[in-house]
C-alpha cells in the first residue's frame, strides 16, 4: 500500500459501510470513529445502518441498543432490518455503488451479509470485509459455520494484527496478500479532564488504595474470576471495579467474591456503561486489566484505555499484545504487573492511530487495482 496517496475530499469513489451506530450495540464505537474520519475525505461515502438489527432474543447481553440517541450524519442510511431481504439487496445492488466495506462481527447477521456481498459482486463491486472476531466468541458448530460462511463472499479482508492475520489465513486458505491489517482506532468520547481525585470522588471509592478496573462485557473467556482471585493477592487493600453488562450468571462471582472476603473492596457498576460514565472509570483506575484466556481481535477496551491514557495490561491472545502496554508472560507476571502499575512503577505507553488513513489507502489501492473488472465470484 506504499506510495498510494489517501484519497482527498474531492474523490468521487463511491464507498458505502454497512456496520452498527448508536444506539446500537456490537461495534458502534469504532463505526463511529471510521465513519467521522472516512466521510470528511470521501465524497460519494455512505454508511448503511440498521433501522432494526436483529430481535432481542438473539442478543446474550439484554437489549439490543443503548437508549443513547442516534449518531447523525448527511451520508447515514438506516434502512437494513434482519426481517427484510428487500433492504439487504438494496445494498448490493446499488448502482453507484464501487467498494462495499462490511463490518463482520455477529454471526446471527450472516445470512443478511451474505446476501449484501453476493449481490455486489454479481454486479462488479469490490467487496471488502473487517473481520473483527476470525472466531465468535460462543464456540458451537452452528456459530462457527455461520461465522465462517461470510468469509467466502468477500475479495479483500482487514484485520487488526498480525497474529490476527496468520490465524485467519491458517483457518480459511485466503491468500495473504488479500488480508490487510489495519489496527483498532483510538476511541472514546471528549474528555472531560478529570483528576484521579475527582474521578474516584465520582466513584465513590478510596482515593488511596490500589484500583484495578475490569471492563466490558463479562464472558467467561476474560478471565474475571481470575482476576478477583490476582487482586486478592495484591499487597494493600487493593480494589476492583467491574463494569459491564454479565453475560453469564454473576451469581458465581459473587460467591466468588464473597469466598475471599472482598465484598467490600469489588465495586460493581451492572450493565451497559455510557459514553459519559467512561471518563471516571479509567482515569480513577491505576490499571485496566484484560486477564483474557483466548482472544480473536483488538479489543476496544484497550483502545478505551489508550484513549483515556490509562495503563493496561494483558496477555498475548489475539491482538491484544499490539495494544496494551504490558504484556504478561504468566498469571505470576500478571499479578506482579497490576503491582507494578498501582505502585506508579509502570508507563504508557505511545499508541499511534493511524487507522482512517490507513483504511483510505486501502480504498484507493483496490479501487485503483486492474483487477478489479476480472475478480471471480469465489
Amino acid at each position: 500500500m506504499a506510495g498510494h496517496d489517501p484519497p482527498n475530499a474531492d474523490d468521487s469513489a463511491a464507498v458505502q459501510m454497512v456496520g452498527t451506530l448508536p444506539p446500537w450495540k456490537g461495534i458502534p464505537s469504532y463505526c463511529q470513529a471510521l465513519y467521522d474520519g472516512i466521510d470528511a475525505r470521501i465524497e460519494q461515502f455512505k454508511f448503511v445502518g440498521w433501522d432494526c438489527l436483529y430481535p432481542a432474543s438473539l442478543y446474550p447481553g439484554g437489549e439490543p441498543t443503548t437508549g443513547e440517541p442516534p449518531a447523525e450524519g448527511e451520508s447515514i442510511d438506516r434502512s437494513l432490518a434482519w426481517y427484510n431481504p428487500l433492504s439487504w439487496l438494496r445494498v448490493g445492488l446499488d448502482p453507484e455503488l464501487e467498494l462495499l466495506h462490511a463490518q463482520w462481527w455477529s454471526y446471527p447477521l450472516a445470512v443478511p451479509y451474505i446476501v449484501m456481498m453476493t449481490a455486489g459482486k454479481l454486479r462488479g463491486t469490490d467487496v471488502l470485509l473487517t473481520v473483527h472476531n476470525v472466531e465468535p466468541h460462543e464456540k458451537t458448530p452452528l456459530t462457527r459455520l455461520l461465522n465462517d460462511a461470510v468469509y467466502y463472499f468477500a475479495d479483500e479482508y482487514v484485520v487488526h494484527s498480525e497474529d490476527n492475520r496468520a490465524q485467519f489465513t491458517e483457518k480459511t486458505g485466503i491468500d495473504p496478500d488479500d488480508v490487510h491489517v489495519i489496527a483498532h482506532p483510538t476511541i472514546g468520547p471528549e474528555k472531560r479532564g478529570l483528576s484521579t481525585a475527582a474521578a474516584r470522588a465520582e466513584l465513590g471509592v478510596d482515593p488511596d488504595d490500589g484500583l484495578v478496573l475490569f471492563f466490558g462485557n463479562i464472558r467467561e473467556y476474560k478471565g474475571l474470576d481470575d482476576l478477583v482471585r490476582m487482586v486478592d493477592e495484591l499487597p494493600g487493600e487493593a480494589e476492583l471495579v467491574v463494569a459491564g453488562e454479565c453475560w453469564v450468571d454473576w451469581a458465581d462471582y459473587e460467591r466468588l467474591i464473597d469466598r475471599h472476603g472482598m465484598a467490600d473492596r469489588v465495586h460493581r457498576v451492572p450493565g451497559f456503561v455510557p459514553e459519559e460514565e467512561l471518563e471516571p472509570l479509567f482515569v480513577a483506575a491505576d490499571v485496566v486489566a484484560l486477564p483474557y484466556t483466548e482472544f480473536d481481535a483488538q479489543s476496544g477496551v484497550a483502545a478505551l484505555a489508550n484513549h483515556f491514557e490509562a495503563v493496561s495490561v494483558g496477555y498475548d491472545v489475539g491482538g491484544l499484545a499490539e495494544q496494551v502496554d504490558v504484556v504478561p508472560e504468566d498469571r505470576e507476571s500478571f499479578v506482579s504487573s497490576l503491582a507494578a502499575a498501582i505502585a506508579g512503577d509502570l508507563d504508557k505507553s505511545t499508541h499511534e492511530d493511524d487507522t482512517v488513513e490507513n483504511h483510505l489507502r486501502l480504498y484507493r489501492t483496490l479501487l485503483d487495482s486492474p483487477e478489479r473488472a476480472t475478480r471471480p465470484v469465489r
